[in-house]
């Protein structure tokens, strides 16, 4: 009875840490209780987790794993239930999977590291965290790094380590915390060896077992201490670097720039029909001149993502329906008339021989140059979103590219090229939406030569603050690896201007008609390429390098020791 009663106890304290950590990751991110999140939270994500693992056995630790994970993203990323009602049906069910695999990873290290399982958990946290946002399923929300965007200073450091770097700096309190809490691991694990088996027990051997494991404790208390130590002059290294960029930045701020309008139409681009659309363009005409109005000298106008849903190209030059022609007609005589750069999101169709490609698009304007008769530069998204843009496998799974077409989804091919524009004197690239939440994507627009982010995006469909918001977020990481600003134009949040140092200049209201203006820096000769543009998340790969090396040498030496003890009986 009394070990039922314990057994009982333990899957209580463990339903409860499940609970508490989902909750502790809600807050931390955005939501719809406290917009910015609390970003405090971050630093205590994994907590709980820790304590979860330590608690349960093998045979309920990946329930624990997948509850959490059903929890936490459920609550995370509630805003996809406006989208598709399977939608976060899927991601609750993915996730209970992937954390359930994870506890069980955690619970291996658990017993295979005697001392010191802690650092190597904290590895594989990290590791984990990068390689779920790979591959045509990635997925970068809900990144711990991310719960610091409003924490100008400290996250200055990603320009050198980027997004993953920076995250064992937040993922490794957790465990450390964890360590110094936990005071029952070396014990149970003496008490548990060859030399304590049922009646071999004497008061010899248990007062020097006793004694080997004080001196086990204070040998891994040293450690724990060691390493907290070298974290706070880390963190305290990591601030004086924000400190310190930021005040060369503002020191050496003497370059010239342009002026930069983005449009906010508070219109959903999905809704269907020319009359639909003639209302969405003649919304972002009417914000237009309401700007130019108050700033004639505006140099670039920014429109959403699909802000212009019939494609301008294929309308323009097919003539198949007059009404669409004219729409199209109307628009670029209005552009050829402005003495501004336009960046006007775009479905964009093309004919082939296996039949009618659809693209989303950004189409750059210049007055005089190449609007009537139309021949824009062209971008094509290239990172689509996995199942509701994309899906790569349509020979292969002809039953489910079938139902994926036939929903609510706006299936994309896919762009081959990291374009640069350059205008004015200003050379940018145009992550549409979604990409701007992958490092690895926007690093390559700068390397080939972008001083500066116009993302083009519309979260409009989730209904939810907390959605615009939580990528928000993460895109004011993408000016602060690469060293460049952004210009978000987004369909009805959050619009806005961020600096070089990932802070928010200016910014729309949500869920309104508005607009954004101001300026933007033309970043000279002096511009230095930032190390993560350079070498990407190459932390992300070693912290993977790093966990496996470590776990291969400590199975090696189990497998010795176990040998050794079979030679020796």
């Amino acid at each position: 009875m009394p070990s039922i009663s314990k057994k009982n106890n333990s899957y209580f304290s463990c339903f409860i840490l499940s609970i508490i950590a989902a909750l502790i990751f809600y807050l931390a991110n955005p939501n719809p209780l406290i917009k910015n999140g609390i970003g405090a939270f971050g630093f205590l994500i994994y907590l709980p987790v820790f304590f979860i693992v330590k608690k349960a056995d093998f045979k309920t630790v990946w329930f624990f794993g997948g509850l959490y994970g059903s929890l936490s993203y459920g609550l995370y990323a509630f805003w996809l239930h406006n989208f598709n009602s399977w939608g976060i049906f899927l991601v609750c069910f993915a996730y209970f999977y992937i954390m359930a695999v994870l506890f069980l990873l955690l619970k291996v290290i658990d017993k295979l590291f005697v001392k010191n399982a802690w650092i190597v958990q904290a590895l594989l946290i990290c590791s984990y965290e990068y390689v779920k946002t790979l591959g045509f399923i990635g997925f970068s929300y809900g990144v711990s790094a991310y719960t610091q965007w409003r924490n100008t200073y400290f996250i200055q450091i990603c320009d050198l380590i980027g997004v993953f770097g920076l995250n064992f700096f937040i993922i490794f309190p957790s465990s450390i915390i964890y360590s110094f809490m936990d005071k029952s691991g070396m014990r149970s694990h003496l008490l548990n060896t060859e030399h304590f088996e049922k009646g071999t027990e004497n008061i010899s051997t248990l007062s020097h077992y006793v004694k080997k494991e004080k001196a086990l404790k204070l040998t891994d208390l040293r450690f724990t201490f060691i390493s907290l130590i070298l974290w706070v002059l880390c963190m305290i290294f990591i601030y004086r670097y924000g400190y310190v960029d930021i005040k060369s930045k503002k020191n050496n701020s003497r370059h010239q720039s342009v002026k930069v309008l983005a449009i906010q139409n508070n219109e959903d681009p999905w809704k269907n029909g020319i009359d639909e659309y003639a209302k969405n363009i003649q919304n972002s005409k009417n914000l237009t001149e309401e700007a130019f109005e108050l700033n004639p000298d505006i140099d670039f106008v920014i429109w959403s993502e699909t802000s212009v849903v019939p494609s301008i190209l294929y309308h323009y030059y097919k003539i198949q329906d007059t009404r669409r022609f004219n729409l199209v007609y109307s628009l670029l005589n209005y552009i050829e008339n402005k003495n501004a750069v336009f960046v006007i999101g775009n479905g964009h169709e093309e004919d082939s021989d296996e039949g009618k490609k659809l693209y989303n698009s950004v189409q750059v304007y210049e007055p005089g140059q190449n609007v009537i008769p139309p021949e824009p530069d062209l971008y094509f998204k290239k990172h689509l979103v996995p199942l509701s843009e994309s899906f790569p496998y349509k020979k292969q799974f002809p039953l489910i590219y079938k139902i994926l077409s036939s929903g609510n989804n706006h299936l994309w091919e896919k762009g081959n090229e990291y374009k640069v524009f350059n205008y004015k004197g200003l050379a940018f690239s145009t992550p549409i939406c979604f990409e701007d939440t992958f490092g690895e994507d926007c690093r390559h627009f700068v390397e080939k030569g972008a001083r500066c982010f116009f993302t083009l995006s519309n979260d409009g469909w989730s209904k939810s603050r907390a959605c615009q918001y939580q990528h928000l977020a993460i895109a004011v990481f993408r000016s602060v690896e690469n060293r460049v600003p952004s210009v978000r134009s987004t369909a009805t949040g959050e619009s806005c201007i961020i600096d070089q140092n990932g802070k928010i200049k200016n910014m729309a209201g949500d869920f309104c008609q508005s607009y954004v203006i101001g300026d933007v820096d033309l970043l000279d000769s002096s511009f230095k390429t930032s190390i993560y543009t350079l070498y990407g998340d190459f932390c992300g790969k070693g912290e993977i390098l790093l966990f496996t090396i470590i776990l291969i040498i400590q199975i090696l030496n189990v497998i010795i020791k176990k040998i050794k003890n079979l030679r020796n009986n």
